[in-house]
């Protein structure tokens, strides 16, 4: 560890506690988990890990923005049981909606990165607006799913702050939910997010779920503030 270099290197065993991927896979694989649906795929880095730590079922991803949607495509061909939808946001309205487009793609979003965000990192700044049509998942999980109460499933939300909408957008659908993974705010960095820290938890305890694992997402690397976690809930019979 190096405090004037900057240099910190730290050996850990590989297990579990050490990598949030792996411990991931261990708790879909103990589930049983047989269907995940990847709803904000990005570029397909969460469903991709999915498979090279060890899980073999099936993953429908879910992405907006036209160039991650493409990298996304050529990703999955080499994952037969990796199943890529057509292009869409997940939202509690089928309708269309323009998202804004950022620097870096993992922070596009159908909501406004805020100032303060976007002023101490760039890359969170958006670059253009897009055209995207918005589905609920009630609506289109069919298409995807042939029977969800017959199947047990991992919903994994990744939508940069526009996860109540996801929820709200799939009532029916929870009900077959096993597992919920979603994206936690601990100081929003988008406008008008729907769900915080306690809200989020709130809503997960009373649709059942407890709590399995969670990983740090997002730091504020002046102040070291943690603006965002990662949670993994499994509704527990």
């Amino acid at each position: 560890m190096g405090r004037l270099t900057g240099l910190h290197v730290k050996v850990k065993r590989f297990t579990a506690s050490a990598s949030e991927p792996l411990r991931t896979v261990l708790i879909i694989n103990n589930l049983g988990i047989d269907h995940v649906l990847d709803v904000g795929g990005n570029t397909g880095q969460f469903a991709e890990s999915l498979y090279d730590f060890g899980y073999k079922n099936k993953v429908v991803s879910f992405e907006p923005v036209g160039v991650c949607h493409e990298q996304m495509l050529k990703r999955s061909k080499k994952y037969p049981n990796w199943e890529v939808a057509e292009k869409m946001a997940i939202g509690d309205k089928d309708e269309t909606a323009m998202i804004n487009v950022t620097n870096d793609t993992v922070f596009s979003s159908l909501l406004e990165v805020k100032k303060w965000h976007s002023d101490l990192k760039s890359t969170s700044k958006m670059v253009k607006k897009e055209e995207v049509q918005v589905h609920k998942l009630d609506t289109i999980v069919s298409n995807y799913i042939k029977d969800p109460a017959a199947s047990k499933i991992l919903l994994k939300i990744d939508t940069q702050g526009f996860e109540k909408e996801v929820l709200a957008g799939a009532e029916e659908l929870l009900k077959h939910v096993t597992a919920i993974k979603i994206e936690i705010p601990l100081t929003p960095i988008y406008e008008n997010v729907g769900l915080g820290f306690y809200e989020t938890f709130e809503f997960l305890r009373e649709n059942g779920y407890k709590p399995y694992s969670f990983n740090n997402e997002g730091v504020n690397l002046k102040t070291g503030r943690v603006n965002t976690i990662d949670g993994l809930f499994v509704k527990e019979k």
